[in-house]
Parts: C-alpha cells; sequence; structure tokens
C-alpha cells in the first residue's frame, strides 16, 4: 500500500488548498494515464470541497492511499463536541435555508455530521436517503461493526424501491448528475462515538 502524506484540513480555503497539494503530489508519483489522474483528483476535490462546507468546528483528517491498483480518498472526522456547540449545530443542521442536502455530497456530509452529535438521530436521519438497505455492518478497522453507509446500498435502495412503485426522480437525477457517483465504486461511511470515517473508492 502506498498513501500520500496525511494532514488535517478544516473549512478554510488554505487547508484545501494544502490537501489538493498533497493529492498531486501523491498522483504525480503513480504513473497514471491522465484521465485516471483527473479523475480522482476530482473526487479529492468533492471530498475536500464538502469538508469546507461542513457546518460548525471540524477537522478532518485527509489522505489518499493506492492498493493493488485501487485507490480511496479518506477522511476521518472527530469533534470535541459539548451540549452548547451540540445544540448550535442540531438548530443550523435541521434548518432547510442554511443546510439542506443538496446532492450526493451534501446528503453524506449531512449524515456525517449528525452522526458526530447523535448516533441514534443520525440512523434515523439516514434511512431517509435509502432505507433499511442503505446500512450494513463491516469491518473498518477502528470502526469495526459500526453502522455505514454505503452509497452502493443507497442506489440498490433506490432501485428496490423503483420496482416496487413510482421512482424518486430527484434522488435519481442526483445520482446521474453526481461527480462522485459516477467516477466511485462506493463510498462509505463508518460511524463510532465521534468518530466517523469516509471512504471514497475510486472505479
Amino acid at each position: 500500500m502506498t498513501k500520500s502524506d496525511q494532514l488535517y484540513i478544516d473549512s478554510t480555503e488554505e487547508k484545501a488548498s494544502a490537501a489538493i497539494a498533497v493529492v498531486d503530489e501523491f498522483l504525480s508519483l503513480q504513473n497514471l494515464d491522465r484521465k485516471k489522474a483527473i479523475h480522482l483528483r476530482l473526487l479529492a476535490e468533492e471530498a475536500v470541497g464538502m469538508v469546507k462546507a461542513m457546518t460548525g468546528d471540524f477537522e478532518a483528517l485527509f489522505w489518499m492511499e493506492q492498493e493493488d491498483g485501487e485507490y480511496k480518498v479518506k477522511l476521518t472526522v472527530k469533534t470535541d463536541m459539548d451540549r452548547e456547540k451540540k445544540e448550535e449545530l442540531l438548530s443550523l443542521s435541521t434548518s432547510g435555508d442554511n443546510t439542506a442536502a443538496k446532492g450526493i455530497m451534501g446528503k453524506i456530509r449531512e449524515i456525517i455530521e449528525n452522526s458526530l452529535l447523535d448516533l441514534d438521530s443520525a440512523l434515523r436521519q439516514q434511512s431517509q436517503y435509502g432505507g433499511n438497505n442503505g446500512y450494513t455492518y463491516v469491518g473498518m478497522g477502528m470502526l469495526e461493526d459500526a453502522p455505514v453507509w454505503s452509497l452502493n446500498s443507497y442506489r440498490e435502495a433506490l432501485e428496490d424501491k423503483s420496482a416496487k412503485d413510482d421512482t424518486d426522480d430527484e434522488a435519481w437525477d442526483e445520482l446521474e448528475r453526481s461527480i462522485v457517483a459516477s467516477l466511485a465504486k462506493d463510498v462509505t461511511i463508518g460511524i463510532k462515538n465521534n468518530l466517523v470515517d469516509m471512504t471514497i473508492t475510486a472505479r
């Protein structure tokens, strides 16, 4: 396995630029064709952009890794949340104006934010984005046995729903327009306590 440098990023443009610079340096050493390198950079940009859009005081450990030709963009997010911060963030997260979940990365951002606050409410909210079939339990290192949201499971849940009744046109449109959905083999989110792990696996 090879990894890029790891660095903490937040909502600032400075940290976002530093993260993309790390990705560019890593990709330059991978002997990739131009199209593959561009796709991986786009996935990294989507992940970094999501962190920039997050509500509240979050830091995410960011890196990219490669093993046996498979590339992943990784984020591990944690927060030290006291009651005051939690109430403030919850009020913002439930506001349609401030943090309405638009697009796939908007939904993922909302899942991460709420998961850091309250796992039970996060799971209830996550069920909007995939139903019971949207969640599996898989091993993810320190997050082993933690609930995991999967883009593939979400897609399968939409397909299952459309087979039973009218498809959710808005949800399908979001998938079709999403850079991440088109370039990623899968996206998974693992949750444990105040730690959330996101992995984007490239096609």
